[in-house]
């Protein structure tokens, strides 16, 4: 899973998706938009719900002995669903979005309402006392809510992507026409790098010759991409006068460098075939998307 760009703002901060206005219907529901993206990105932070799936599925309840010093994280999810509740809670319509963000809400609910009690059952060592029966016979439940919930986020996601993309020829050609070269090569960069990282959605994909030859094709066009934002960064500082100007050029100029390093690590997955190496690059994809958010 990754990070999805901004939505809203102007200039290259949307990170290659379109801006809120032009995929939905009002201003309501541009900031309903948003908030949706801040939540999902939210529950993808360093204490997230794949983080916090993935340490306690290590923990291997179902193996383990009450003699053994057992750990579990309970994460930020508490924290990150109430983003997504809150942004539920404002006005506008967004179908298919909200009817995902819904699902997802429940199946987090599930996963707190399980994680929590079991989070203190380990952190006080109270399975000592009753020998781990407890942490066994929620073990399996434990496992399928996480699931379900991983599982909703991804439709969550999938929802959004498709209303973000609806908008981001008509913001890609509203810049091409205003001339302004550098907003839109990064905007055009961050769709194509969304595209790259998107391929790998399965284990299976990092063997899949037939997703590395899409990929391929997309590091060539991103990379005469990237050697053309080069030039026209270059040409733009040249020109510039005011320090915010040249402040948001800086910043593009570090999108494109985390996205040559994101295209560095696609091949090391090439070659590799490890989840780690795609791990970070979709890392090195995170990180242009947080500078992009920020460009004025």
């Amino acid at each position: 899973m990754f990070v999805l760009g901004a939505c809203g703002g102007s200039g290259s901060g949307s990170g290659g998706n379109g801006s809120a206005e032009e995929v939905a219907s009002s201003p309501a529901t541009a900031a309903k938009l948003s908030a949706y993206t801040d939540a999902y990105n939210a529950l993808l932070e360093t204490f997230g719900l794949p983080a916090t799936a993935k340490t306690y599925r290590e923990a291997r309840i179902a193996s383990r002995s009450p003699s053994e010093s057992i750990t579990i994280s309970d994460g930020w999810i508490e924290t990150e669903a109430a983003k997504l509740k809150a942004a539920r809670a404002l006005p506008g319509s967004l179908g298919p979005i909200d009817a995902t963000a819904e699902a997802l809400d429940t199946a987090l609910q599930k996963v707190l309402a399980r994680l929590k009690p079991l989070y203190a059952y380990y952190n006080t060592k109270a399975y000592r006392a009753d020998g781990l029966k407890r942490g066994k016979a929620e073990d399996a439940q434990m496992i399928a809510e996480f699931d379900a919930a991983l599982k909703a986020l991804d439709d969550f996601n999938a929802a959004l992507a498709k209303q973000r993309r609806a908008g981001a020829d008509a913001e890609l050609n509203r810049l091409k026409q205003s001339g302004d070269t550098v907003a839109y090569n990064t905007k055009l960069a961050m769709q194509q790098a969304e595209d790259l990282v998107g391929l790998f959605d399965k284990p299976e994909d990092l063997r899949d010759p037939a997703v590395f030859a899409k990929g391929d094709a997309l590091v060539a066009s991103l990379e005469k991409l990237l050697a053309d934002q080069q030039k026209a960064i270059a040409d733009a500082k040249a020109k510039a006068k005011e320090p915010g100007e040249t402040s948001r050029l800086g910043m593009s100029d570090g999108v494109a460098d985390m996205l040559g390093s994101m295209i560095g690590q696609y091949r090391e997955v090439k070659q590799s075939h490890s989840a780690g190496d795609a791990e970070a690059m979709v890392t090195s994809y995170n990180g242009a998307v947080g500078l992009a958010n920020n460009i004025p």
